[in-house]
């Protein structure tokens, strides 16, 4: 089965493999390998001119890099309760296969973790043919877990036990607790960072990023510790404000811990589009 999305995966960072200069791929990109000039087009970065073919031919040309491709997906889908709220965890599968494609398509080793408040399950890294299917068949077959509490440090530690390198995508809707952005912090800030490059998508539901607009009282659930509040409507807008102000505040500790993140919301049509432009606003970050 195709996948949903189509998506232009390059990491911030040069692969972290021993045979790293071996491993650039086959297209233009913005990779470190130098592929060649052309003329210079208007938008094209000032910092690809190549002043050396200026003064010999009086033209402005750049310089092309090849695409690196030579990284490790690793997908760290959470599946604790509450990413069984709405259809988050159809959003979590079909971007998740969609990623996996799109490594494998290039001959990237590409492997899946499905965490709660531990390791539920783990595929190996592997470039195979038969590896789409078998990551997508895992993702097919899981469901939410019974947890009170989602822990991301497992998944952390379980992948940097295990591999040397990787580029790790998070798929989460971050309704845990301070506790488990502290324990990525130490490990992300560490001199292992630029090995294990991870990156985080915040998958919600609208109603958790923007309520409707209604009137009255609305009982409220948290999935995984079971309490229990009534929102009074009529407070709409300052409710509203604190729960973007908690995010914001979710999205600066990962950014603190060098882990780029950003918000997709369910049921919105633009999700191929601004999970590419996310990747190609880290790369523009690292020219």
């Amino acid at each position: 089965m195709k996948p949903r999305y189509r998506f232009n995966i390059q990491p911030k960072y040069p692969p972290h493999q021993p045979l790293a200069g071996d491993w650039a791929g086959v297209e233009k990109g913005t990779g470190y390998e130098f592929w060649g000039l052309r003329r210079y087009l208007p938008g094209d970065n000032c910092g690809h001119i190549d002043w050396k073919a200026r003064a010999r031919s009086g033209e402005l040309y750049v310089r092309e890099f090849l695409q690196d491709s030579a990284y490790t997906l690793m997908l760290l889908v959470d599946v604790s309760a509450s990413m069984g709220f709405g259809d988050k965890r159809s959003l979590a599968q079909d971007i998740a296969a969609s990623l996996a494609y799109s490594a494998l398509q290039n001959s990237n080793p590409c492997g899946l973790l499905l965490f709660a408040d531990r390791v539920i399950d783990y595929q190996a890294p592997n470039a195979s043919a038969r590896q789409y299917q078998r990551l997508r068949s895992m993702l097919q077959k899981s469901r939410p877990v019974d947890c009170h509490e989602t822990r991301l440090q497992s998944a952390i530690d379980h992948l940097t036990n295990l591999l040397p390198s990787c580029l790790g995508v998070i798929l989460s809707d971050f309704h845990d607790r301070p506790g488990s952005l502290n324990a990525l912090h130490s490990v992300a800030a560490s001199d292992r960072s630029v090995a294990h490059e991870i990156l985080a998508l915040h998958l919600l539901e609208e109603v958790e990023w923007q309520l409707p607009d209604l009137t009255g009282q609305v009982p409220l659930q948290d999935l995984e510790t079971g309490e229990e509040l009534n929102l009074d409507l009529a407070q709409q807008q300052r409710y509203q404000v604190a729960v973007h102000r908690w995010r914001q505040h979710r999205i600066k500790q990962l950014a603190r811990a060098g882990i780029d993140s950003t918000v997709i919301i369910n049921g919105q049509d633009n999700v191929q589009e601004k999970i590419n432009a996310f990747f190609a606003r880290r790369l523009a970050a690292r020219v």
